[in-house]
């Protein structure tokens, strides 16, 4: 039996009707079928008039995925996704998603692994080049972009530039699928060719000098460079011309700041203790220094070096640096805002008051805290006095920054499967953008993450909430979220 399926929503609507009229995987061909399988009759066309009732369903968990994995070029994409809905709605496998071990479940989280990563690559080597605007236009910048994904993700790829780059009008083409924004709606239509697009504009050159001037020698690893940009991307990437020249000099560069580094540590050290700016030999005075400082480094040193971390005025007032703990291969990060005054004072992140509400949510899900590992977005306690007692006060966007490097080499050494984000602060660092907790609470498929993404009410607002039936509402919200991380976890 041969089915045409162009899109998610085409496989969608037809793998619907099939279930419907009981057909197994094994009795259908998507899309245009081999010669072999016309001679042994699969290939005869569907009908789906008289369709019998009884679907089966399956999880909004499988169908979000699987909207993902629809995206990948292998010609057995729309046949897995099939044979897998058929085993979940009409042979009982209900917990197919869970057996890691599975061949098609397998194959599934590779393809879905795989278009996420294109999709991050999309939207961080797409260069528009502005052209010029048409009458009716006029007032707005238009602009153009050539990409040649991978994998069809413009689709997905597409509410991140619209949402980037809402003020002026642009349209990316791509081989397979262009997507066109006008300041009020995205359009979608065939693909196109590279002529299609135009070749430089007046804006490159300049773009060329602030790449080279933000080129950072101390972090250049070539083979990991190539790694996360591959060759093939490069030919549309206006800055590859430099890469060369830049990779060339870089060495010299490096040392000259791991000079300069050593220098300011050799006067700080000459420094009496207790000098009226604080400084001591081992300090991290900014972010780059602890990027520098904590590269390559096992989480136990990491834990060391913060202590030493000045990057932002909070260590002035704060007891300590409140560094993460918990298994360092754990499958579920969880991620705080900050440390607050019982934190602050013990040197552990999460044994407050909102500490307590966080393991007893934990324990009714099913989740072992100590099988997570914790932290927040910022390592040091904001606070302002108020006669005796130390009130908290929400970081700022400079202080997340300031401590963004420490998360992220957190993640990079756990690798969790998913981040749950307590609050709006650790949602914004985790996924780079201001976040409401109550518009936007629930699960975060990124594509452009290696990980799933959690975002929930942090702990502390659940004990603020001064009415009853508001606070079951959230307490419950907050353990339907936990809930969505031991889905996670526990496949």
């Amino acid at each position: 039996m041969h089915v045409e399926a162009g899109d998610f929503e085409e496989w969608r609507s037809a793998a619907r009707e099939l279930l419907a009229k009981m057909i197994p995987p094994e009795r259908v061909v998507w899309n245009e079928p081999p010669e072999a399988e016309l001679s042994l009759g699969f290939a005869e066309e569907v009908q789906f008039e008289k369709a019998v009732s009884g679907r089966g369903r399956v999880s909004e968990s499988f169908l979000s995925r699987a909207a993902v994995v629809a995206c990948h070029d292998d010609s057995d994409t729309w046949g897995l996704l099939y044979r897998m809905l058929w085993r979940m709605a009409r042979g009982g496998e209900r917990q197919l998603l869970h057996r890691a071990n599975d061949a098609d479940v397998r194959s599934f989280e590779l393809k879905e692994k795989a278009v996420r990563r294109e999709r991050h690559k999309m939207t961080a080597f797409v260069r528009f080049r502005k052209v010029a605007a048409t009458a009716e236009d006029a007032g707005r910048e238009q602009f153009v972009a050539w990409y040649e994904p991978v994998h069809d993700v413009v689709r997905l790829a597409a509410p991140f530039f619209r949402d980037r780059f809402a003020s002026m009008d642009w349209s990316i083409l791509t081989p397979r699928t262009c997507v066109h924004w006008d300041g009020r709606e995205l359009r979608f239509s065939e693909g196109a060719s590279r002529g299609d697009a135009p070749a430089e504009d007046d804006l490159e050159a300049y773009w060329l000098k602030y790449y080279a001037s933000i080129f950072n020698p101390s972090r250049l690893n070539i083979s990991m460079m190539e790694r996360e940009m591959p060759r093939r991307y490069w030919k549309n990437l206006p800055e590859a011309s430099l890469i060369a020249e830049l990779s060339s000099g870089s060495y010299g560069r490096s040392e000259k700041m791991k000079k300069e580094l050593e220098e300011n540590e050799r006067v700080s050290a000459r420094r009496p203790k207790g000098a009226p700016d604080g400084r001591e030999r081992g300090l991290l005075r900014s972010a780059d220094e602890v990027r520098l400082r904590s590269e390559g480094q096992s989480m136990e040193t990491m834990r060391e070096l913060s202590q030493g971390c000045q990057a932002c005025p909070l260590y002035e007032r704060a007891t300590q640096v409140v560094f993460g703990e918990g298994r360092f291969d754990a499958r579920l990060m969880i991620v705080g805002e900050q440390p607050g005054d019982r934190e602050d004072i013990a040197g552990k992140p999460f044994v407050g008051p909102a500490g307590e509400l966080l393991d007893d949510a934990l324990q009714v899900v099913g989740i072992n805290r100590d099988d997570a590992y914790v932290t927040n977005a910022v390592k040091h306690f904001k606070w302002r006095p108020s006669g005796k007692v130390r009130l908290h006060q929400k970081p700022d966007a400079k202080e997340v920054h300031a401590c963004k490097p420490w998360l992220q080499r957190e993640l990079e050494q756990v690798r969790p499967e998913v981040v749950l984000c307590l609050g709006s602060t650790a949602a914004s660092a985790i996924l780079g953008r201001p976040v409401s907790v109550t518009q936007e609470r629930g699960l975060h498929d990124d594509p452009g993450l290696p990980y799933a993404v959690v975002v929930t009410f942090h702990p502390a607002y659940l004990l603020r909430l001064q009415d009853v039936k508001e606070r079951r509402r959230a307490e419950r919200a907050f353990c339907e979220d936990l809930g969505l991380c031991n889905q996670f976890i526990n496949t």
